[in-house]
């Protein structure tokens, strides 16, 4: 079976993705704000909640982890997996007095670690300075994924990118959208523009294509998928670089289709 990836939900409303082999089912974040839409999502996209082997999140921000959906995630037994600079900050701002005596608290460090037969390179990237941001390679097999939102600077972390078989990554905001409708918190996200330029690196300093990159975090508001798109589209034709691989865009509110990444060399299928 390839190994299979879906955004659930993918906007400052609300961060879920679901990676899966047939035998490990792994959320990363989980910020969909309350207990009923948590279940609704889980069961709609996963079936039994309790098919998931682990959650990891990438940082504390409240569209990536919850208090409602902590309840959800201890109420099923789910261990979450945090990096080690996140512990108390996840304490200190989503346990809201309650005592979640029984949540499966497992944190990791630099370090690499496995979920069943997932196994996740953490790597910190450039975000809000009170929030530690953590980006993952993950890896199954022959195949190398790259999962990286909310992030607003690739220059150090490129390396991470190269020789991908699927990149799901941060393009949050268009330059003039931004202008007419100014969030002094874009600036810890990343315009459509240099997430274009990261993927020019990527494609010219890889030996192959990406299997299919899919743009993520779209703002709701300061962005559309057909402007994000485009600008990927533009950024390869200015530097005259193939562009060589299916290039998608996360749908915010709802999910998006299953991409299928072959264990093989070929073309990423959706279904």
């Amino acid at each position: 079976m390839p190994l299979t990836f879906q955004s659930l939900r993918s906007s400052s409303q609300g961060n879920c993705l679901l990676i899966r082999t047939n035998r490990t089912s792994v959320l990363l974040d989980c910020g969909l704000g309350s207990m009923k839409r948590t279940r609704e999502v889980l069961n709609k996209h996963v079936g039994s909640p309790r098919e998931i082997d682990a959650l990891v999140v990438s940082h504390m921000h409240s569209d990536h982890i919850s208090y409602y959906p902590l309840r959800v995630i201890e109420n099923e037994g789910i261990p979450i997996r945090i990096h080690e600079n996140c512990y108390l900050q996840l304490k200190e701002k989503h346990f809201n007095g309650y005592g979640f005596s029984t949540l499966k608290l497992k944190p990791f460090s630099d370090k690499d670690f496995r979920v069943g037969d997932l196994t996740f390179q953490p790597f910190e990237v450039s975000h809000n300075p009170l929030f530690p941001t953590y980006g993952f390679i993950v890896k199954y097999k022959n195949v190398k994924t790259v999962i990286a939102a909310d992030f607003n600077d690739w220059k150090d972390v490129l390396g991470y990118f190269i020789d991908s078989d699927f990149i799901f990554v941060e393009s949050n905001y268009d330059v003039e959208l931004l202008r007419l409708n100014y969030n002094p918190n874009s600036r810890f996200h990343m315009p459509n523009p240099e997430t274009g330029k990261l993927l020019c690196r990527m494609r010219s300093d890889s030996t192959k294509p990406p299997q299919a990159v899919m743009l993520g975090h779209l703002s709701l508001i300061r962005n559309r998928p057909q402007i994000a798109l485009k600008e990927i589209e533009y950024s390869f034709r200015e530097k005259r670089i193939e562009l060589d691989f299916e290039l998608l865009a996360a749908p915010g509110l709802t999910a998006s289709e299953v991409v299928r990444i072959n264990t093989s060399e070929g073309i990423a299928t959706r279904g």
